[in-house]
This record gives C-alpha cells, structure tokens and sequence, in this order.
C-alpha cells in the first residue's frame, strides 16, 4: 500500500527568476476551492512536479499568489501530496537547473514520531535537513486535542491544524537562509 504525506514546496529569488519559474510550472493559484489540474496545466506541471505530485491521494496540486519576503525577493508556494518518498531528490534535482532559486521542501507524515515532520532546504544540489523535534511534535498534538482518533473521523480536524502548525513551523527554520541574497 503506497504512503501519502502532504507536502509543499517553497520557491524563492528574485522576482524575475521565481516568475519564470512559475511559467514553467504552470500551476493555477486556488481561488476558492482545490479543483485538478486541466490536462494543459498538467502538462506543463509535470515539468517540475512527479505524476504522484500533480495528483495526491485526495488533493491535487495548487498554488498560492506570490508575495514579496524582502528586498528583492519573491515566494512562490506549491500545495500537493507525495507518496512513498519525501521528494527532497525530486527537487535536488531541479534545484541544479535553477541555480538562483532557493527550495524548501516540508513534509507531513501521519505519525507521531521524529520522522513525521520536517524540510529540507534545497539550493545548487545541495541538501540541508531540519527535522520537528518529538517533544514539538507531541506538544502541538496535545495544543490542537489530537487523540487516537477513536471514532476513525476523516477528515479529522485536530490532526489537520496540528499537522498544518508543524508544518508552518518546519518552513520557518530556513527564513533567515531564505531572506540571505
């Protein structure tokens, strides 16, 4: 049985390199609600993005507007689903074809463990990891209510905030490498 984990993927440089960037990728920001891609988005998509990226398990792939993060600087975040694998390949892979952009790529597992959560910050081919420590893990899970789940509710909404707070906060441990020219 294939593993699912939610994941983005952080885009950022200049403003010009991060808008060619989204031209290739070519993925509609979500408006009001996560629709599939149409094949011509798809196409161009699967430029960037891996089959299993462009379609998730329950959620396909979409984007966020762009924002300005500093001087000069622009952030483009993906939304999507990755099965197996965390991706960090995948985008270290790209990242050598896009020299002048920084990636962070975060993960969400389902699990409770020093495993579920984290990113990697992605630049030239190179890879530096950053895993949510447990007691961080535990700590937001207990914050948001998160139990067992014991009446087996989907989607479960404690779990979803939690995963999202860890999530935000896997990102934030690369702002300050984010915002270095």
């Amino acid at each position: 049985m294939t593993s699912w984990c939610n994941a983005r993927l952080v885009v950022v440089g200049r403003p010009t390199d991060v808008t060619r960037f989204r031209y290739l990728a070519g993925v509609p920001v979500a408006l009001r609600g996560v629709t599939r891609l149409t094949p011509s988005a798809g196409v161009r998509a699967s430029r960037v993005f891996r089959g299993d990226m462009l379609v998730g398990e329950v959620q396909g792939l979409f984007c966020e507007r762009a924002t300005r993060i500093g001087k000069g600087l622009l952030k483009k975040i993906y939304l999507f689903q990755a099965s197996d694998e965390d991706g960090q390949e995948h985008f270290r892979d790209l990242s050598r074809l896009w020299p002048t952009l920084r990636f962070v790529y975060v993960y969400g597992w389902d699990g409770w463990n020093e495993y579920s959560y984290g990113s990697h910050l992605i630049c030239g081919g190179h890879i530096r990891s950053y895993r949510v420590p447990i007691r961080l893990v535990e700590k937001a899970m207990a914050k948001h209510g998160v139990d067992d789940n014991p009446n087996d509710e989907w989607p479960y909404q404690p779990e979803i905030d939690a995963e999202a707070e860890l999530m935000d906060l896997a990102e934030a441990h690369w702002k300050e490498s984010l915002l270095r020219k």
